[in-house]
């Protein structure tokens, strides 16, 4: 059985959800690949609207399956990259996905999977729910991203605090940080993460995309060119007849 689940509803609303909670969701080899098929079907659709990532069981990942990295010590550099390279496609997949991600964080989520929220547009977490980076104590460095993006959120200084000293990080002070969107009490969770989803899918067609694509890439674009890009992006949209049939509707309010 595959330890990840793939599903699109009619409203186009994409769900992946690692399934393996007997084996904590760790990244190993079964789980990299299928990830990276999952995420590509949900990158390259074009009728998908929202991504939706979540997990069963009380870990949302514990990230690399350490078990599978001993059983392989005699090859495991080649063994881990092969693993790193999957699981990059598969973050490079939802970070240039024209529609937004959302993770659902009901749980632990260490190393890889610590290092997947960072990757996601909106984070809605349940009160309980943990963050750890992990690596360092096991003598390993961070992937998927990690070392870009978390500096981002939370600035160098903060950033090497977490992932130096492996700290536990409750929902609250994630949210605090910039690390999460939301936290709702754990019976709330759900509800709070199927409304989010619903209302971003129900957004006008592209419109979601685009602005994603316009804060990813303003990380490494001077301030000149994201002038002339917002320019661009917003005289496109506006010259959609989509666009302006919802102005009109707005105007006649």
């Amino acid at each position: 059985m595959s330890p990840i689940s793939y599903a699109v509803s009619d409203s186009g609303i994409c769900r992946i959800i690692f399934t393996n909670a007997g084996n904590r969701n760790a990244v190993n080899h079964d789980f990299a690949q299928a990830f990276a098929q999952a995420t590509r079907q949900a990158a390259t659709d074009p009728a998908i609207r929202v991504i939706e990532v979540t997990a069963q069981g009380p870990f949302f990942s514990v990230g690399g399956d350490l078990q599978e990295f001993v059983a392989e010590a005699d090859r495991v550099r080649d063994h881990v990259m092969a693993l790193t390279d999957l699981v990059h496609t598969g973050v490079r997949h939802l970070c240039r996905a024209a529609a937004p991600v959302v993770i659902g964080l009901n749980g632990v989520a260490a190393g890889g999977g610590f290092s997947f929220l960072l990757s996601a547009d909106v984070v809605i977490a349940a009160q309980s729910a943990r963050l750890n980076s992990g690596y360092t104590k096991s003598g390993l460095t961070p992937d998927c991203g990690a070392t870009w993006l978390l500096p981002r959120l939370v600035g160098h200084l903060r950033a090497f605090e977490i992932m130096a000293l492996n700290q536990t990080i409750t929902a609250n002070e994630a949210q605090a940080l910039g690390m999460v969107t939301k936290v709702v009490a754990d019976a709330a969770f759900e509800p709070e993460l199927a409304r989010t989803t619903e209302a971003l899918a129900a957004m006008p067609a592209g419109v979601l995309g685009q602005l994603k694509l316009l804060l990813r890439q303003s990380a490494g674009c001077a301030f000149e060119t994201q002038l002339d890009d917002e320019a661009e992006a917003i005289s496109t949209r506006a010259g959609l007849p989509d666009t302006i049939d919802r102005l009109r509707r707005f105007l006649e309010k």
